[in-house]
């Protein structure tokens, strides 16, 4: 058996050679890490750490290194990380962000809590240049779930607060059985394949605890696997990933409290997409929203109207228009 305060960490990387050594010197630096995962996206040339220098005698744990023959996207990539996975907790990590000095605290912290399903942590985004921390709805959330706690293992409308946030794969140290006996990975989808992994957590978790410390920057520049640069059909995925959520969702025994949080983040991703895709698009999204709209039920949208009345007439006004 592996030792039950063993972290792995697992990386995708696509080109981004750079990026990658920092990420692993830092990794050397915080001395945490007992395996180190890198998954190449059939990078070109290849992003391997041996290349860049690393050994696992350097790292300080061991080292695996899996290249991808075919670029399949991160979530392929991270799903296939963490099938090699043999520590007990499990972090996901993107090369191009930064680890923040409070991780070993914050996993510690996860370890003195019994190692509950996940914990949950805040992040400062590059794009907040004024403050510490990420955009203010998030932080408002961290504050109403939270308040002067600097951690807890949260009840069930703590736990539905905070899933309201934005679905990063990088923000949660997960039990690494509870991945795998609760079958929660990422879509396989070349973007937007961070929701199924965030989302079904929640869903699913019975023990999650949140730490207020900032254990990472998510360091937002234009790189061409960004989601920015995808303004075509790729987006359409997301027909299949809310469709898979919806149905979870209304067969589990906590659908009420869940519900509305859906509800809204639904209506918000979909409407941000509107204004990334491209003009000839438009269209075939717009059915995919109709048609991700009318999976939910009735009692869903009376829950969704009590809650945000605005946004709730808005989104019916939206069906109306387009013909439903």
């Amino acid at each position: 058996m592996s030792d039950p305060a063993s972290l792995a960490i697992v990386i995708p990387v696509w080109n981004l050679p750079d990026e990658l050594g920092q990420l692993l010197d830092q990794i050397v630096r915080m001395g945490i890490f007992s395996q180190i995962v890198v998954v190449d996206d059939a990078s070109d040339p290849a992003c391997n750490p041996a290349q860049l220098g690393f050994t696992e005698e350097h790292l300080g744990g061991r080292l695996v290194y899996l290249r991808l023959p075919v670029q399949r996207g991160a979530g392929h990539a991270r799903n296939a990380g963490l099938a090699a996975v043999t520590a007990e907790n499990v972090l996901f990590f993107d090369a191009d962000d930064v680890l923040a000095s409070a991780l070993p605290d914050i996993f510690h912290q996860h370890l003195a809590a019994g190692s509950p399903d996940f914990t949950i942590f805040r992040h400062s985004d590059s794009r907040v240049r004024t403050r510490e921390g990420s955009f203010d709805a998030e932080e408002v959330r961290w504050s109403r779930v939270l308040r002067d706690r600097p951690s807890a293992l949260l009840n069930l409308p703590e736990a539905a607060e905070l899933c309201g946030i934005s679905s990063y794969p990088w923000n949660k140290i997960y039990r690494t059985d509870f991945l795998r006996e609760a079958g929660i990975r990422c879509s396989e989808t070349l973007v937007h394949n961070d929701i199924l992994l965030h989302w079904l957590s929640f869903f699913r978790a019975k023990r999650i605890q949140a730490d207020a410390r900032i254990g990472a920057t998510h360091v937002v520049e234009e790189h061409r696997h960004h989601l920015s640069t995808r303004r075509g059909r790729d987006r359409l995925c997301l027909r299949e990933i809310f469709a898979e959520l919806i149905g979870t969702l209304q067969a589990a025994p906590q659908r009420r409290i869940y519900m509305r949080q859906l509800i809204q983040f639904t209506d918000d991703i979909c409407r941000w997409n509107l204004e990334q895709i491209d003009a000839d698009v438009v269209p075939d999204f717009t059915q995919m929203m109709l048609e991700t709209y009318a999976r939910f039920g009735p009692e869903d949208f009376q829950l969704f109207s009590a809650w945000q009345p605005r946004q709730a007439e808005a989104l019916v006004t939206f069906m109306l228009d387009e013909g439903v």
